[in-house]
C-alpha cells in the first residue's frame, strides 16, 4: 500500500495492493490505510524540513535578517 501526499499534508493519491484486500478483514486494510498516510506526511515533513530548513535559517527566525522589519 503506498499513500501520496503533497508538501502541506494533503492526501492526494493512494494505492491499494489487491492482495491486501480481505472483505471479512477490513481493521487490517484501514491500519495498512493509516500506516501508509502516516509515513507518506511524515516522509512530506522531512522533505519540508530539508528543503525549508537552510532558508528558514538564513532570515535568522521570525523575519530577523530582513531589512525594514520592526527592530531593524
Amino acid at each position: 500500500m503506498t499513500a501520496t501526499v503533497t508538501g502541506t499534508g494533503e492526501l492526494v493519491g493512494l494505492e491499494i495492493d489487491p492482495k491486501a484486500v480481505d472483505p471479512e478483514d477490513t481493521e487490517t486494510l484501514a491500519d495498512l490505510i493509516l500506516a501508509a498516510v502516516r509515513d507518506a506526511t511524515r516522509a512530506a515533513s522531512e522533505l519540508q524540513a530539508k528543503t525549508m530548513g537552510p532558508l528558514t535559517q538564513g532570515l535568522g527566525g521570525l523575519g530577523g535578517g530582513l531589512p525594514g522589519l520592526p527592530g531593524h
